[in-house]
């Protein structure tokens, strides 16, 4: 995976490279690297708008349960990956973006689409896409709009941002939640699952916080080297592909025997 020329920007969280790569099967893609790994990335081309990595396309099972999905919150933007796809292939959807660091939207527009997207489907405009500019927390906690989905892929580099994934942030978050809403969080555990620590502090947080909770797994084997799941919260009685279950399941006794 050969990389080619590199654009350097600051950001909050360090410098942040963009690159161009080459995959094994010769698809060209552009990646966003901070604090040393991938944060985001995009097809070149034609494909722009698709999904590269296996944890944005698991962000899909929202529409499983078949309820209607009209207005979405993502926290973290990175390149903006989900919300050009959310924009470009379902029309019924509005989102809207909160990111912290004005630097990487500002990345996204210049280097990931992000300003062709505005200006080929007016989505801004029509109120389609909306831009914050703040912390992910303290949106949430300030109140005001209801959403069907709240999507949190909040990281400072390597690190997670933690002060979503207390008890907190997720009573904030069911909060701006509709009934029936549903919170989806992209969780990353390091060397083959082994670590699980995170992935268990957030699966049990949440557990507090609603009804059910579900684990997916949404590792991508050709960018490897982290676990990623997601883990899904929700007040609805629904059921989702490749869930690994909790407490019956992948992580039960890790829950029961250290709490």
């Amino acid at each position: 995976m050969p990389f080619g020329t590199s654009h350097i920007a600051r950001t909050a969280s360090g410098l942040a490279f963009v690159r161009e790569v080459r995959l094994p099967d010769g698809t060209r893609m552009r990646v966003l690297v901070v604090g040393g790994v991938f944060q985001s990335a995009t097809y070149l081309g034609e494909r722009r708008n698709e999904l590269p990595f296996a944890y944005l396309r698991s962000f899909e099972r929202m529409f499983e349960p078949g309820v209607p999905v009209h207005d979405v919150l993502l926290l973290g933007g990175g390149g903006y990956a989900y919300p050009k796809y959310l924009i470009t292939h379902h029309p019924e959807t509005s989102v809207d973006v909160v990111e912290i660091d004005p630097a990487i939207t500002r990345i996204a527009r210049r280097w990931f689409y992000l300003d062709r997207l505005i200006a080929e489907t007016n989505c801004v405009r029509d109120g389609r896409l909306g831009l914050v500019n703040a912390d992910g927390r303290a949106y949430l906690e300030q109140g005001g709009k209801a959403y069907d989905v709240v999507i949190n892929d909040t990281f400072r580099g390597r690190v997670p941002a933690c002060e979503l994934a207390t008890l907190e942030a997720a009573s904030a978050v069911r909060s701006r939640l509709r009934p029936g809403g549903i919170y989806l969080a992209n969780v990353v555990s390091h060397q083959g699952g082994q670590d699980v620590g995170f992935l268990r502090d957030v699966t049990a947080t949440l557990d507090e916080a609603f009804g059910h909770v579900h684990i997916i797994p949404a590792t991508d084997e050709t960018f490897g080297g982290e676990d990623n799941y997601l883990v899904i919260a929700t007040d609805g009685d629904y059921a989702f592909s490749d869930d690994l279950g909790v407490y019956e399941g992948f992580l039960g006794n890790v829950l029961h025997d250290e709490g």
